[in-house]
């Protein structure tokens, strides 16, 4: 005599049960994702928002007395007429007739909105080891660290 064992299966009442309780759960966790990483990036974009509006009030000009000469460097005059605190470094992009560049970055050190800049010697930011300096005349752009979009420029000879 050989026994058959009978298996019952789930009820399809519990099965449905059980799927639905599965599906809400799934839903419960992509929801609660979905909106923290929606409010982080609107947040990012919030503060991004913000800095990029103070941008619009930095205003940087290079007033009199641009000159360089290889072996004393960089010498000029910044005004800043900007309607908001310039608390970032200044950074100096400078181009030769020769097409290499140098860069260098100042602290902010504006007295009654001006600042002198004198005996700036730069390095190359690919090869600082080798850098022999620049031929003059020199393009000079220059802009604060937060708000590389407002600049300001002059061939320095």
């Amino acid at each position: 005599m050989i026994l058959k064992k009978k298996s019952k299966a789930v009820s399809p009442l519990i099965a449905t049960i059980l799927l639905v309780a599965v599906a809400l759960s799934l839903a419960g966790i992509l929801y609660s994702w979905s909106s923290q990483s929606a409010r982080e990036t609107t947040e990012s974009i919030t503060e991004t928002t913000e800095a990029w509006g103070e941008c619009n009030y930095v205003r940087i000009n290079i007033d009199t007395g641009c000159s360089y000469d290889p072996s004393t460097g960089l010498s000029l005059v910044l005004m800043d007429n900007s309607t908001v605190e310039i608390n970032d470094k200044l950074n100096i992009l400078v181009t030769d007739a020769n097409g290499d560049i140098a860069t260098a970055a100042l602290e902010t050190a504006f007295t009654n909105r001006a600042m002198q800049i004198r005996s700036i010697n730069f390095e190359d930011p690919n090869d600082p080891e080798d850098f022999e300096g620049l031929e003059s005349p020199v393009r000079t752009r220059i802009f604060v660290d937060s708000c590389p979009d407002q600049f300001t420029t002059a061939t320095c000879r």
